[in-house]
């Protein structure tokens, strides 16, 4: 069989009818599929998709698709059923939540009642939301000064790479993304990158666009989200990052450490305390690309809500993207009700970013739970106002897949920041990242959607509360 030879034109056509079969009925009978039945023929829906878009199906290894996917939903099963290893997930976020708690002591001395939610000044989203980035990158860059977050990391790899059969770095790479950002992960493999197969590179950026930041995930959980849907998210997502790469683009080559990657990364600080300020100065730069971000990107959406308003005052962008990403909520297990809703923000996740999607998401983003200004919220706030109004409205496992479909980077900026971030740690791969751009964030994204039909089919039908509602 020659390798080069790709995914034969009436395979693909052949896979592409039996998808949009799928989609068509389970849009159709999503309220008698119930549930779980509903998310088990998204779960086929999005799996087949990616293997439309193979490059080469024939040279797929079904180890690593087969064993990916059972350890997903393994690990899936285990955080969602088993009441122990759900403990373990809930003492640690209850854990980042005292990291949060910490951060607000010294956002408190440094902007006194403006960081408080509760007083005169309600929700100020640069006093409250942004400290906690900065407290928190400065504490993992502690830990893995220590060492800590590479032993997390390593013990990960391992897992993935014995069960999966996928090359060390790539496995490495994709298991610091539990912890670290799109552009810090590939620091790890950062020697091998240079001569890692496209395919590696493929599983490298995918996997950034799949996860969010340890920084992140803590902002998403001081917004309200559930810290063990936030972890559990970010570690299913490891095996699916792998299984997904593999599947939309084999490996045809031979990388070299397909035996593995022993890498010691070196120390780049001086003691802990250096360690601490570092990360400070990392968590301030992002801190403020975060906010920067926010204000450009919803002063667009406000501005094509204006444009079209002006034009058709029924219809906002918030509406178009709900009504595009519709059948995609749906297949993620979401209420055929409420799909327009969370469509709609799995649009802006895509076309914008994740945080955008989120403050839309969270009322707790905005209000910051102040009962005092719930009162005509709708008024004078635009679109995020509208959104918030919406989000009271959502089931609790609505929310919940929500939590899931949102936890990544994919979006469209993401392929510059990794054009930028990568291409800086190897530039004469700088093409081969640019060609493979927007095939990762299909997979990328593609994760985050599996990752919630996952949950949808294990999550018991009535799950605990996860958002304040009123």
């Amino acid at each position: 069989m020659n390798p080069t030879v790709g995914t034969p034109l009436p395979l693909r056509l052949g896979i592409s009818v039996v998808v949009a079969g799928l989609i068509v009925f389970t849009i159709a009978y999503a309220e008698k599929l119930g549930h779980r039945g509903q998310s088990a023929l998204g779960f086929l829906c999005f799996l087949g998709t990616a293997a439309a878009f193979s490059n080469n199906l024939q040279r797929v290894k079904l180890k690593t698709l087969f064993w990916g996917i059972l350890l997903q939903f393994s690990l899936a099963y285990a955080v969602l059923k088993f009441d122990d290893v759900r403990r373990v997930f809930e003492v640690v976020g209850e854990g980042i939540k005292t990291l949060i708690a910490c951060s607000d002591v010294g956002a408190d001395f440094v902007f006194g009642s403006l960081s408080k939610p509760g007083g005169p000044s309600g929700f100020v989203f640069a006093f409250k939301a942004l400290p906690p980035i900065i407290f928190i990158s400065s504490f993992f860059s502690v830990l893995y000064y220590l060492g800590v977050l590479q032993l997390i990391v390593r013990f990960f790899a391992f897992l993935m790479r014995y069960v999966m059969g996928t090359s060390g770095a790539e496995t490495l790479s994709v298991s610091a993304n539990v912890f670290m950002g799109q552009t810090e992960a590939p620091l790890i493999v950062k020697p091998f990158i240079p001569r890692m197969t496209k395919s590696e590179l493929l599983t490298l950026m995918a996997s950034g666009m799949a996860h969010i930041s340890g920084g992140m995930m803590a902002v998403y959980i001081s917004y309200g989200a559930d810290p063990v849907s936030i972890l559990c998210t970010c570690i299913i997502a490891c095996p699916c990052s792998l299984y997904l790469s593999k599947l939309v683009m084999p490996e045809i080559d031979t990388p070299e450490t397909s035996d593995g990657a022993d890498i010691k990364v070196p120390r780049t600080h001086a003691n802990a305390i250096d360690a601490a300020a570092g990360g400070v100065k990392d968590g301030l730069f992002l801190a403020m690309n975060v906010a920067a971000m926010l204000i450009a990107f919803l002063a667009f959406i406000a501005l094509f809500d204006a444009i079209i308003g002006s034009i058709w005052p029924e219809w906002s962008i918030q509406k178009i993207m709900g009504i595009l990403f519709q059948p995609v909520a749906i297949l993620m297990g979401i209420e055929p009700s409420e799909s327009e809703r969370v469509g709609s923000l799995l649009g802006i996740k895509l076309a914008a970013n994740e945080h955008v999607a989120y403050v839309k998401f969270t009322k707790d983003a905005v209000l910051g739970m102040n009962p005092t200004m719930k009162l005509g919220m709708g008024a004078g706030m635009g679109v995020v106002g509208a959104a918030i109004q919406d989000t009271v409205c959502l089931s609790q496992r609505s929310q919940l897949l929500t939590v899931y479909a949102l936890s990544g980077f994919a979006n469209f900026a993401s392929i510059g920041i990794q054009l930028g971030g990568i291409g800086a740690m190897a530039e004469g791969r700088r093409s081969d990242l640019a060609k493979l751009g927007l095939k990762a964030l299909f997979v990328g994204y593609m994760v985050t959607l599996i990752n919630a039909a996952v949950a949808g089919m294990i999550m018991e039908p009535k799950p605990v509360q996860y958002f304040f509602n009123p």
